[in-house]
């Protein structure tokens, strides 16, 4: 058994979650449970889906939390979420920025070493870069679907071999296309992007793939098991709710 703030401390430190600015997500406990933790349970999203699949779990530690700049007051689907988890006194955990930029336990550092290449240095906001053998571009477009398990829409705009890419799990934009090509990748890996991106890509020659906002933010969260596993002898538990997004 181990003790909620020894383990809000370890992750705080680890996460540099209080180093790292984040605009959109309070990082960090944001809702506090029971003092003692055995189970903890993870997730991409702070979602009542989640909370009631982790009910039995102790600690929930999600990427994307309850609090964004939007909220402003609590009712209706916030209340019966808040409801829910001081009714069975679960601490909530979301990591967010943090956890995408992580040189370690990070999204993209995790979806990198998945793929098979090399990480090399960080990028934009979040962003990391990597290198590998050259390979094609719907040599890429295929091993990144085999790894994330589901479709990735790729604009071939860019160059027909690759040996250097960009990744930036979640949201992407044009600010984003335009660091990738900054940095010399030819190709950019990121979630989702809106439909001004397309002729972006086009106009400025690169490669672009789209492989989901949820299937390139698990990563970060799944890396996390273990090593608490480790530290606090404590058992973890994934729920796997996809978005389509």
């Amino acid at each position: 058994m181990a003790s909620r703030d020894e383990i809000v401390r370890f992750l705080d430190q680890v996460l540099e979650v209080k180093e790292v600015k984040d605009p959109y997500c309070p990082n960090g406990l944001q809702v506090e449970g029971k003092e003692s933790v055995q189970k903890i349970g993870f997730a991409v999203d702070a979602c009542q889906q989640t909370f009631e699949a982790l009910q039995d779990q102790d600690m929930i530690i999600t990427h994307h939390g309850l609090f964004w700049p939007s909220v402003k007051s609590i009712q209706g689907a916030m209340r019966k979420s808040l409801a829910y988890l001081f009714k069975n006194d679960i601490n909530l955990y979301p990591v967010h920025l943090p956890l995408d930029v992580h040189a370690v336990y990070g999204n993209n550092v995790q979806l990198i070493k998945a793929l098979g290449w090399q990480v090399e240095d960080r990028f934009d906001a979040v962003g990391w870069t990597a290198t590998g053998d050259e390979v094609s571009v719907s040599q890429l477009h295929e091993k990144l679907e085999a790894v994330l398990g589901s479709p990735v829409r790729l604009l071939p705009f860019g160059s027909d071999t690759v040996s250097h890419i960009a990744v930036s799990s979640g949201g992407g934009s044009i600010g984003l296309l335009h660091s990738a090509m900054g940095v010399g990748a030819q190709a950019l890996i990121t979630g989702e992007a809106s439909h001004p991106i397309y002729h972006a890509t086009k106009e400025l020659g690169i490669n672009l793939l789209l492989a989901g906002h949820y299937a390139t933010e698990t990563w970060g969260v799944k890396s996390l098991m273990p090593l608490l596993e480790r530290e606090f002898g404590v058992s973890t538990k994934f729920v796997d709710f996809p978005t389509q997004f």
